[in-house]
């Protein structure tokens, strides 16, 4: 067994943990280092300690063993913002026969870890072992925190998988961290977690205390590079498995370029030259699930950049990318008397469905090209006994309809207040059906969302169609830049209670098997 052992017995693995003002973060990183989470356990013996290094209010170890049964927590004397020197004095009095280090202790790991570099230590203790790091969310961190990726946002993310059941769902909300960009079988820059043989730790010294930089700078790309070199150029890494960074306002990713040159220049200082990438052959242990990435990628067959949740719920749709290619070609070749219609078959369903239990008085269509969908509308509504039920559709450049209970009208949903028919709309009868499928960037589909906000109530509906751009490969999609779902996100955040999800139309066929993924907006 494992986790944590008793005092005296043999300790295969020694796992510390350094952390920093991480009172959320922290609960999860030690779980996924649990018996309860980890993976083909049953003959390793090891122990996991928090290096507490200076946390306000101090880390309060009973409080952490609802999430690791047996965990220590230990705080040095002496506190600087450079962990080094109290890494190394804790592994010193440390007994496992085998180092691990999170030198970041906001980072999340997938099941196999702790099972796979066991693997590799036992076959091969004079080589480092590392692991691919990813962050959480849509982008790097470095990046994505000064457009708005905040702790809530992540915890809605994390809410949206199963991850404490099945870790490797953090794959399908993360990215490549810079210094594993290359994949899985490219060189990285630094490991977290890493582990070694306790000979190979005591060779190295180490970390190098005299990076002094806050969190250490680069003391920990150091510690890989100089790793690398004592395994001959041959380190051990560990396939399908991960490192997944939660945001904490982290030293790295939350720090100014400015901050970085510092950790940059102080490297410089002490190796006389630039960090560069340690280059090396790797000796690999674990696998790839070719059901989940792309052949010789680190990046999940259906995982695009843009990745994220509301309420709990992340915005994928649930098709295999090849299935939803399929889909999206059918969608846009799909013409109804004559006219491009361009909606799935799934939406048809789901409309034909809410056109029944909605029973609008009104139907405003923002973005119609060749007006088949506002004739599909009329004539299901007219199939439906919704006889009086009024259409109005907007586009740029409207098609000439004279149809009954239709009405088009130009406008431009980049500045809807000054070009929507204003009038027609304030005059128009309860309930609303809206149906947003304009530009598709994130910019005017939260304007749209804007201006029918402060018309709608209770009781209407509007429908942020083709967030499905996310998940449709192709460069062409990829220029949307996810921007339906980042505004219906945005949009949620904003209005509060305002609106629900419609989770049974939304799920009807499964999650979010729609082109407007928890874009089903019910007015309460």
């Amino acid at each position: 067994m494992s986790g944590t052992v008793g005092k005296g017995a043999q300790v295969d693995l020694s796992i510390i943990v350094c952390a920093y003002n991480m009172g959320r973060e922290l609960p999860r990183t030690l779980y996924s280092l649990s018996p309860a989470y980890q993976r083909n356990l049953e003959d390793l013996n090891y122990e996991v300690v928090v290096l507490d290094n200076g946390s306000t209010p101090v880390i309060d170890q009973s409080a952490l063993q609802e999430f690791l049964p047996g965990v220590r927590v230990v705080r040095p004397e002496a506190i600087s913002i450079s962990p080094a020197a109290a890494i190394n004095a804790l592994a010193d009095q440390l007994r496992g026969r085998a180092i691990g280090l999170w030198i970041d202790g906001a980072r999340i790991a997938t099941p196999g870890l702790l099972h796979l570099a066991m693997e590799a230590w036992r076959t091969d203790p004079a080589k480092i072992i590392g692991t691919l790091a990813f962050h959480l969310g849509r982008d790097v961190q470095m990046r994505s925190v000064f457009e708005g990726y905040t702790a809530a946002v992540e915890d809605d993310l994390l809410a949206s998988t199963n991850w404490h059941e099945d870790g490797y769902a953090l794959f399908d909300i993360a990215v490549l961290a810079g210094s594993s960009i290359n994949g899985w079988f490219g060189c990285i820059n630094e490991s977290n977690g890493v582990f070694m043989d306790r000979s190979l730790w005591d060779e190295l010294g180490g970390l190098d205390t005299r990076f002094a930089a806050p969190g250490g700078g680069f003391v920990n790309l150091d510690f890989w590079e100089r790793a690398v070199q004592a395994s001959g150029g041959n380190p051990w890494m560990i396939l399908g498995e991960g490192t997944f960074h939660q945001v904490h306002g982290g030293a790295a990713t939350n720090g100014t370029a400015d901050d970085r040159t510092q950790m940059q220049d102080e490297y410089a200082a002490l190796h006389g030259r630039p960090f560069k990438s340690p280059s090396y052959t790797a000796h690999y242990v674990g696998t790839l699930d070719a059901a989940r990435f792309k052949a010789g990628s680190a990046v999940p067959v259906d995982l695009h950049r843009h990745v994220h949740a509301v309420r709990g719920r992340h915005f994928r749709v649930d098709l295999p990318a090849a299935t939803l290619d399929s889909i999206q070609q059918g969608t846009l070749r799909t013409r109804y008397k004559g006219l491009r219609l361009a909606k799935n078959p799934f939406d048809l369903a789901l409309y034909t469905s809410l056109l029944g239990s909605l029973r609008p008085a009104t139907i405003i269509e923002v973005g119609t090209s060749e007006g088949g969908s506002a004739v599909w509308l009329a004539d299901q509504c007219r199939a439906l006994g919704l006889d009086t039920t009024q259409i109005l559709t907007i586009d740029l450049a409207p098609p000439d309809l004279d149809l009954p209970n239709i009405t088009c009208f130009s406008g431009n949903a980049d500045a809807p207040e000054a070009t929507f028919p204003s009038p027609a709309i304030a005059t128009a009868p309860h309930p609303w059906l809206v149906i947003e499928d304009s530009a598709h960037t994130f910019e005017a589909t939260l304007k749209v969302l804007d201006f029918f906000d402060a018309q709608l109530v209770s009781g209407d509906m509007i429908v942020v169609e083709d967030g499905v751009v996310a998940d449709i490969e192709g460069v062409h999609y990829r220029a949307f830049e996810d921007g339906p779902n980042r505004a219906v996100a945005e949009f949620l955040k904003r209005t509060g209670d305002r609106y629900r999800i419609d989770e049974a139309l939304c799920d009807f066929y499964g999650h979010n098997l729609t082109y407007a993924p928890n874009a089903w907006l019910l007015r309460t």
